[in-house]
């Protein structure tokens, strides 16, 4: 697996499914290891409305209302937002609580999947290449 890229084709939109007739919100994720890495640990990194990209892990500790700010509204906002990513692609800053354990990660992993998945409907990952 390559590393984390701004190639559209790379990424993966996940529609969570409550919005209106079951549009929306999406999440867009990539799998791929930190560019500049020297371990090539894949990861999965979630794009953010800025167009940074976030460690899934980083994620799931960041608090309710800032995981759904970061959740985009329509696929027009995904396709231009991705549209615009060029070059590098621009970690966000992915520090994890200080103190922070694998079991609490693994706590706040499963409350972000619970709540999503309570609201979903029919979510399916769909890669952006044809």
């Amino acid at each position: 697996m390559p590393a984390l890229s701004n190639d559209a084709a790379r990424c993966e939109v996940m529609n969570l499914g409550w919005g209106p007739n079951g549009h929306g919100p999406y999440l867009v994720r990539q799998e791929g290891y930190e560019p500049g890495s020297s371990t090539f640990k894949m990861q999965r990194f979630i794009l953010k409305r800025d167009g940074r990209w976030l460690l899934n892990l980083a994620f799931v500790m960041l608090p309710e209302a800032e995981q759904e700010a970061q959740l985009f509204h329509s696929l027009k906002d995904v396709l231009v937002l991705l549209d615009q990513l060029a070059g590098q692609p621009v970690l966000a800053d992915a520090a994890l609580p200080p103190g922070t354990n694998a079991d609490e990660i693994l706590e706040h992993f499963e409350q972000c999947t619970h709540r999503i998945l309570r609201g979903m409907r029919d979510a399916a990952a769909t890669p952006l290449h044809s």
